[in-house]
């Protein structure tokens, strides 16, 4: 178990190292001089946050080792074993990655992802009322973070714009 977590803190640097690499090239936001928050400002905060957590995955995984202890999450994690029911929840979260897109683009971005992550959790055996729940605020926490605040315009979708003519 401690090995695995050095080898998924070690990815979580890759990671929030290709984020850097990519999201320098992105353009700085500067208004009459004034350097603000632009485009780079949320990978690189999300990078800056993977970071932390790779580097706390390693070193615990090192003390850990040196102690020769089992961590107690160990407990918790599941077995090792390749289940049916594990590779049909691989398969439908990958199948819901490739649907989103074009829904979105068909539904609009609040139907589309309301759609998508209420059935994903229904099929990861969340109960029904409870994944439309909490399909619903996370749509609209995204919706107020991203169209609100950002000001970043979410896809409307085709048939959206067909009803508002």
């Amino acid at each position: 178990m401690n090995i695995k977590n050095i080898f998924f803190g070690i990815s979580l640097l890759v990671l929030s190292g290709l984020i850097f690499f990519f999201g320098s090239s992105f353009p700085n936001y500067v208004v009459r001089g004034n350097k603000l928050p632009g485009p780079k400002f949320f990978p690189f905060t999300m990078a800056v946050i993977i970071i932390i957590l790779g580097a706390y995955y390693i070193i615990k995984s090192l003390i850990m080792i040196k102690l020769k202890r089992i961590p107690k999450d160990a407990a918790l994690a599941p077995s090792d074993k390749i289940t049916l029911n594990g590779i049909k929840n691989v398969i439908a979260i990958i199948a819901g990655i490739i649907v989103f897109v074009p829904l979105i683009n068909l539904l609009g971005f609040i139907l589309g992802a309301t759609i998508i992550s209420t059935a994903l959790m229904i099929i990861l055996n969340v109960k029904v009322w409870r994944s439309l729940v909490y399909s619903v605020i996370l749509v609209v926490a995204i919706f107020l973070i991203f169209g609100m605040v950002f000001k970043i315009p979410l896809p409307e979708g085709i048939v959206v714009a067909m009803f508002q003519g």
